[in-house]
């Protein structure tokens, strides 16, 4: 079952958030005593205040909050002067607070990745680059492996919360190796968000042929494959796959059809933006450009199986993804990350990878495991189906 994560804009939504805090802070891990069933506080009413929360079906695993540049405050600075720190910085900041994870979700490999991917995609959004927050000592080491997160003064003791706590910083332009490429987004997204991101694990079942299709994707990393399914759902070894920035799933919503082909998570997670029919529907019908490169999307594929073209799937998913993660070939990429990424097992992907090299379409840098592109206009060739 996937991971849902949604922006907590309705009422009941925020609601089930603040509800969610009191269970894992007070009901669970009992770090502080605290009245009632919720747990809120006065920069939940900010209009710079965005909460997402984490399910898995229904049920709340995950939630996290930022809170964009504004007149008043951070909840960071109740804790710790970031006045003088601040004043070093170029660019918008932003604080994220109140992580939290049940007990059960908290070792799962992709939970805290995916809600620090909604934190730092609205921050775009926003302009913002900079993250202020005071954390929980022993959280330091991995959000410092994930997103390059350092302590900015020392620890200290919080009377209120009744914990340690570290004033930390992170750059948005400065995430480590692998970290960028995790947190950044396609580059170019047909669609306006949609306020939902599911997270696939490897051979997750995203859509299958002849169910009912309400939903439309768009991968935002990882990557998906098309499979076919007999009746003993043995699934074909050769087969179309999509990577970041592709759309998947429209059809049926467009149709009103059934789901013409299964898809399955490809890579070890899949993460896809989500549309209802509704959503994409007004999307559609309220902005004629994007309704115009869905229509071209569409035919697209359509001369595609029309002239019997032969893609080569992971050869062109490979340079898809590399492609669009160094920005068009301005930026080095890790490689530990982009073969995850790919999903197509280390022989085919090195291979791949040493054919590139061979023709000086890309060069590796094994000491700083990245590799660099060379020849943006040869790799953008090899990228088949849009």
């Amino acid at each position: 079952m996937p991971l849902r994560l949604k922006i907590a804009q309705s009422t009941a939504a925020k609601a089930a958030v603040y509800r969610f805090r009191h269970q894992v802070f007070v009901e669970e891990e009992r770090r502080f005593q605290h009245s009632g069933n919720h747990i809120i506080d006065q920069y939940d009413s900010f209009a710079e205040t965005i909460n997402v929360l984490a399910f898995d079906g229904q049920q709340p695993i995950g939630s996290i909050r930022v809170i964009m540049e504004n007149d008043v405050g951070f909840p960071a600075d109740d804790f710790y002067d970031f006045t003088s720190f601040r004043s070093t910085l170029q660019g918008a900041c932003a604080c994220i607070g109140w992580l939290c994870c049940t007990k059960k979700f908290r070792r799962h490999p992709g939970l805290v990745v995916g809600l620090i991917k909604m934190c730092f995609r609205e921050m775009r959004k926003k302009g913002a680059r900079h993250v202020l927050a005071t954390l929980h000592p022993p959280v330091l080491p991995m959000l410092e492996r994930i997103v390059g997160a350092h302590a900015i003064g020392p620890e200290f003791y919080s009377e209120e919360l009744q914990v340690a706590m570290l004033p930390v910083h992170v750059d948005l332009h400065q995430l480590p190796p692998g970290g960028r490429e995790t947190f950044d987004d396609p580059s170019d997204m047909i669609l306006a968000d949609s306020n939902e991101r599911r997270i696939y694990r490897k051979g997750e079942v995203v859509v299958r042929k002849g169910e009912p299709g309400e939903e439309a994707f768009l991968m935002m990393r990882g990557s998906v494959r098309v499979v076919d399914e007999d009746f003993t759902g043995a699934l074909a070894t050769e087969s179309p796959m999509f990577g970041p920035g592709q759309i998947f799933g429209e059809l049926s919503l467009l149709d009103s059809g059934p789901r013409t082909s299964t898809v399955v998570a490809n890579s070890a997670e899949a993460d896809v933006m989500v549309w209802k029919r509704a959503e994409l529907l007004q999307q559609l019908r309220s902005n004629q450009e994007k309704a115009l490169r869905i229509l071209e999307l569409l035919g697209t594929r359509l001369r595609h199986q029309i002239e019997g073209r032969r893609d080569n799937p992971p050869v062109s998913l490979a340079a898809r993804i590399l492609v669009d993660s160094s920005h068009r070939g301005a930026l080095p990429v890790d490689m530990q990350w982009l073969s995850r990424q790919c999903g197509i097992g280390g022989h085919a992907f090195q291979d791949i990878m040493s054919s590139w090299e061979r023709a000086h379409w890309i060069t590796t840098d094994p000491e700083k495991g990245c590799l660099a592109v060379n020849d943006h206009d040869r790799l953008m060739a090899q990228i088949g189906m849009p």
